[in-house]
């Protein structure tokens, strides 16, 4: 069995589910985002503030090559992964792509008190969320090899769907 990634926009609950999936799946979990960190020694909003978001997408395709090495692990991208077409090539030879479909006003809750986002700073959160959502989700659904709704369930139970169809 190969490859699960995750993807989907910020707070869809990707890390979440990744690591109930992992569990479940008797695999290792890789959150993408705590593995930037870490080989670049700093948070994501320092990325962000010190070389900006063009850098981080470039950071963000160096470590999904590195991926691509990996077997048997579920893995959680970053929501802005997907906007570089040549990310999407890679995402697909990892392994299987699972998109957490997400309803807007879900996203707005889970996301409504988030300060530590880089997009969400200073910003609208309402419009900046609607935003990014409307250029994003035509593209989750292409680079997705599985589309999963996530309205109205738990993390268990998204990892259970996701379970029972691969």
């Amino acid at each position: 069995m190969n490859n699960v990634v995750l993807i989907g926009f910020m707070g869809s609950g990707k890390s979440s589910v990744g690591k109930v999936l992992a569990d479940k799946l008797e695999r290792n979990f890789i959150d993408m985002d705590d593995e930037i960190e870490v080989g670049e020694k700093k948070s994501i909003n320092e990325i962000f503030d010190e070389y900006g978001e063009e850098h981080f997408r470039e950071l963000e395709t160096s470590y999904l090559e590195k991926l691509l090495t990996k077997k048997n692990k579920v893995i959680a991208t970053g929501g802005g992964v997907v906007l570089k077409e040549e990310n999407i090539s890679i995402l697909k030879r990892i392994g299987t792509v699972v998109f957490l479909h997400t309803p807007f006003e879900q996203l707005l809750r889970n996301l409504q008190d988030d300060t530590e986002r880089p997009l969400l700073k200073d910003v609208d959160h309402e419009t900046t969320i609607k935003n990014l959502l409307n250029l994003r989700e035509p593209i989750y659904f292409e680079a997705s090899n599985m589309i999963i709704q996530t309205k109205d369930k738990s993390v268990e139970e998204i990892a259970d769907e996701i379970v029972s169809l691969l």
